[in-house]
């Protein structure tokens, strides 16, 4: 007997199995929805996800500093035209403009959006661990080295 799934983990398994649309990545990447959190050097760091319709995710970066949310980037998923890129709009970088990463590979609930022409990263990677469990990382040459940074993330809700 299976314990502990979200009623959403059941829902989004039951429309997968419905539609016969497990493959598509951004019905997959739908499991990002809720609020997710890490710890960085002392700090909680969060994660949001929401779905806007089915062709658009919208997303967030953020931490919390007594009543203020400091946001640091404000994110994309979308599907046009049946290619899927992640955007990216980070603060104080890239003049304020958005930075577009086209989805190369979304296999095994891992899903690798990549731009060889950005700066720092060229790689964003997401890997659905679970229900409740979320591994990211971006990487890519800095400064003419190999760099990685590594998030590990918890569902709050």
């Amino acid at each position: 007997m299976i314990k502990n799934l979200s009623p959403g983990f059941l829902l989004m398994f039951s429309i997968f199995t419905a539609t016969g649309q497990e493959d598509k990545p951004l019905i997959q990447l739908k499991l990002l929805n809720g609020v997710w959190n890490t710890a960085i050097n002392g700090k909680t760091i969060y994660e949001s996800w929401k779905t806007v319709n089915p062709k658009l995710m919208t997303g967030m970066s953020y931490s919390i500093r007594g009543a203020d949310t400091i946001v640091f980037e404000q994110t994309k998923i979308v599907d046009e035209n049946n290619q899927v890129a992640y955007l990216a709009r980070a603060r104080n970088q890239n003049q304020g403009r958005e930075v577009s990463f086209k989805l190369i590979s979304s296999a095994n609930k891992t899903f690798i959006f990549e731009n060889p022409e950005h700066d720092f990263p060229q790689r964003v990677i997401y890997q659905l661990v679970s229900a409740d469990s979320l591994h990211a990382w971006i990487e890519g040459k800095y400064q003419g080295k190999g760099s990685r940074e590594d998030y590990y993330y918890r569902r709050m809700k």
